[in-house]
């Protein structure tokens, strides 16, 4: 269930790290474990919260998703007006030169398209378990998503990290969006995707002659997100707003839902048509900037 490669038993190797000799036990009729190489240990709980990478909240949230608990008990009920802090497994690593064309090579972006991203804040490194990877993130600190570089899953399996205390509903980018009191927006779903309409953005403005594009991409990170934050509702209020969902049923959920949203909100909403089975990612390199940023 989390996705942990291995057979448990008595004596076999770590599911948490690369070792060539079992030093890992599994006792107690399957109720506690022991890493002998980390010297860390214990049951059922510590177990699930080291393979979360998280804290013991993650772990009740994991466990009530999958018991089908979805209510928390009534002691543990927060002011749903109390703000959440992002939990990052380890400390926000410096954006070198190095790191930043580390970054613009993996992804096949343009080196313009990555400095600016980092220098407003929407893109920061970190590493974890010694894997260097990129957080896609805002000015404000509500909302990210963590990535390894080199495109390989984490220790669940997902592309991205488990984050706790992240606000779905917070938009990538409406803190920038917020000082372009006259931009369009371009709303696409997805980390990946706001990388890469940023960087037809970039192509864009050098085609504009370094004008300042008036266009601002935005991401929803989550496909089930279904509600926008109302800091980002005032921002996007009176704005014309470009979807770009991804060519799937899921994305044409997205574009009704967003269109309606949007529209109740004060903005007049068009959007950008996606073969069926691919995103903006997919096409990148057969789509022209105009596609995307004409008036």
């Amino acid at each position: 269930m989390l996705g942990l490669q291995g057979e448990p038993k008595a004596s076999c190797r770590s599911p948490f790290r690369e070792e060539r000799s079992p030093s890992f036990t599994i006792y107690d009729n399957g109720t506690r474990w022991k890493d002998h190489g980390e010297q860390i240990g214990g049951d059922v709980v510590e177990f699930i919260k080291h393979g979360l990478g998280s804290d013991h909240k993650a772990v009740r949230e994991w466990l009530q998703e999958r018991l089908g608990y979805t209510e928390a008990p009534p002691s543990s009920r927060k002011d749903p007006t109390s703000t959440k802090a992002i939990q990052y497994p380890s400390a926000f690593a410096e954006s070198t030169e190095a790191r930043l064309a580390a970054m613009a090579e993996a992804k096949e972006l343009q080196i313009e398209t990555v400095n600016f991203l980092s220098h407003h804040a929407m893109l920061r490194f970190l590493t974890i378990r010694g894997a260097e990877c990129y957080v896609v993130t805002d000015g404000q600190n509500k909302n990210a998503e963590i990535r390894r570089l080199d495109a390989q899953p984490f220790f669940n399996g997902k592309k991205a990290y488990p984050l706790t205390g992240v606000d779905k509903s917070w938009l990538i980018g409406a803190d920038y969006l917020s000082e372009q009191p006259e931009a369009n927006v371009l709303l696409v779903e997805g980390a990946t995707d706001f990388l890469t309409a940023w960087d037809i953005a970039t192509a864009y403005a050098h085609h504009k002659g370094g004008k300042k594009a008036s266009w601002v991409p935005l991401a929803l990170l989550g496909a089930s997100c279904k509600a926008i934050h109302a800091e980002c509702l005032k921002i996007l209020q009176g704005r014309h707003v470009r979807l770009v969902p991804d060519g799937d049923d899921a994305g044409d959920k997205m574009r009704e839902h967003w269109t309606a949203c949007l529209a109740a909100n004060g903005s007049s909403v068009d959007h950008v048509i996606i073969p069926r089975g691919k995103d903006l990612t997919d096409i990148k390199n057969h789509i022209q900037p105009h596609d995307l940023f004409s008036s």
